[in-house]
């Protein structure tokens, strides 16, 4: 019996032919014998790499079904020959049609016996299998291949050449499967599924897509509206310009009317392509026609036509039955929006946001950072571009946030508030009294409503402050940095007329 050394070294040498008609000459007489079957399986693996490469497809079946018929070898006990040969059966897959599914059926049906190791070779055959979505079997296939084996770094984030990035393999996966499991609306697998998907959301905070899909299985399942509303927001929040998370929303409120037409109304006037939105103005004239609205319900419909016609595609029947009634026959239309929907749809945004009233202390237009006190000893740096236009030192501003860490805020929404909204805030402060600056000295301090406040030197040059000025002071309960302590300091006064 040849060696595997001499089976190998043939096949290196460039003659797999020849290694694969001693492997099995020695097969035939040993047929149970495992080294009989590993010269085998070497031999069959060179030949089916070069069946890839010169694109011989019979042979590859051939020599393929020959390799699996070997029923010795196992992924666990001959590693490198299936991982290996698992490398060009992903070439192989590479070149085919998703419109033929036919050879990707035969091939799995070859494969699927066997349970693989993680592996790099592994994860490309899940990556190229991802353009397959259409694939009958594609949710037998993602079960077989088993999510908990994808690699660490398949949980990152893909670099390209050109410097951009594309969210990861794992993050894919989860989501081709929870698009084939809404498309079969198999109850039992996303019961299954969704702990899972969850745990990837809490694992990986900063993946936006899973938070969708998780909201779209919830209500697949009949989830509370707040319970899926918790699972969407975080990816609602940054994604917020885009029509389908309000296509999304309105789903989750279907049973609220008046929000549902909200979210639909605030769906259609995002800046899109007219072509997507076929399906939102559907249900838009639905929940118009659910409030006898017949004109808005009339216009959208209008929109509908204009655009399929346009494109040459066949009106949905829904919309043919409606263009038979009178109303569509003989009514006018309206294309006015009938409602506010900014205003309950931003609340959606906010829901579940802490919200208090802050004051900006501190602007760098360099680093285009503010500091803001936005509770009692509550201090953040934060971004300029997160609050709102033309803010400055001393801005009263209504704050919407969440919390990332102990560090840091995810500001969801700010907008200026007036100095009324002061008289329960316990570290900002509305005082008015005399100036007491010590000469040569070029700071002041002013006391009111029991507090002393340090007036900085900046301002007491600015407004030139002397001795017994009155001024109204708006006071802030600040950190100083150089002494390490809290203590009342002026972001903004008014001189009383001497």
């Amino acid at each position: 019996m040849a060696t595997l050394k001499e089976i190998t070294a043939l096949c290196k040498a460039g003659q797999p032919e020849s290694a694969y008609a001693i492997a099995k000459a020695d097969w035939s007489v040993s047929p149970q014998n495992i080294w009989s079957q590993r010269g085998m399986g070497w031999a069959l693996y060179y030949l089916i790499k070069l069946d890839v490469e010169e694109k011989r497809q019979s042979d590859f079946w051939a020599h393929l079904e020959e390799l699996v018929n070997l029923d010795l070898l196992t992924p666990e006990n001959d590693p490198l020959i299936f991982d290996t040969t698992l490398w060009c059966i992903t070439e192989f897959i590479k070149g085919l049609s998703p419109e033929k599914p036919d050879d990707l059926d035969h091939l799995f049906s070859l494969i699927r016996k066997y349970s693989f190791n993680p592996s790099k070779g592994y994860s490309f055959l899940l990556k190229v299998c991802l353009n397959f979505e259409t694939w009958e079997k594609w949710a037998e296939f993602l079960e077989w291949w088993n999510m908990d084996k994808l690699l660490p770094e398949d949980y990152q984030p893909v670099k390209l050449k050109n410097g951009r990035s594309i969210i990861s393999l794992s993050e894919r996966t989860y989501i081709a499967y929870a698009k084939v499991l809404l498309k079969l609306n198999d109850r039992e697998r996303i019961g299954v599924f969704l702990p899972k998907i969850e745990k990837l959301m809490d694992d990986y905070p900063s993946m936006l897509y899973p938070g969708y899909f998780c909201g779209k299985l919830m209500l697949a399942m009949g989830a509370e509206k707040d319970e899926a509303l918790e699972s969407v927001l975080p990816f609602v929040r940054k994604k917020k310009s885009e029509f389908w998370v309000w296509q999304l929303l309105s789903e989750i409120y279907q049973n609220e009317s008046e929000i549902h037409l909200a979210c639909l109304l605030r769906a259609i006037h995002c800046k899109t392509q007219e072509t997507f939105l076929g399906k939102v103005r559907m249900k838009l004239a639905a929940a118009y026609l659910q409030k006898k609205d017949y004109p808005r319900a009339k216009f959208q419909i209008e929109q509908i036509v204009q655009c399929y016609t346009s494109q040459k595609w066949r009106l949905p029947h829904e919309v043919q039955n409606w263009l038979k009634e009178p109303w569509a026959q003989q009514g006018t239309s309206d294309g006015s929006d009938g409602m506010d929907y900014k205003q309950p749809t931003d609340a959606i945004l906010l829901h579940g946001t802490n919200e208090d009233i802050a004051i900006v202390t501190y602007i760098d237009p360099n680093k285009k950072l503010a500091a803001i006190v936005y509770g009692y000893k509550q201090r953040r740096m934060v971004k300029l571009s997160n609050l709102p236009q033309k803010v400055r030192v001393g801005s009263i501003i209504k704050l919407y946030w969440l919390p990332v860490n102990e560090k840091d805020m995810n500001i969801v929404k700010t907008r200026f508030i007036e100095s009324s909204a002061l008289k329960d805030t316990s570290y900002i402060q509305s005082l008015t009294g005399l100036v007491e600056r010590i000469p040569d000295r070029l700071f002041a301090f002013v006391k009111g409503n029991g507090i002393e406040c340090f007036i900085p030197p900046h301002m007491v040059h600015t407004y030139r402050l002397e001795n017994s000025d009155c001024i109204t002071a708006l006071a802030v309960y600040n950190y100083n940095k150089k002494k390490q302590e809290w203590s009342w300091s002026c972001v903004s006064l008014t001189p009383k007329k001497k």
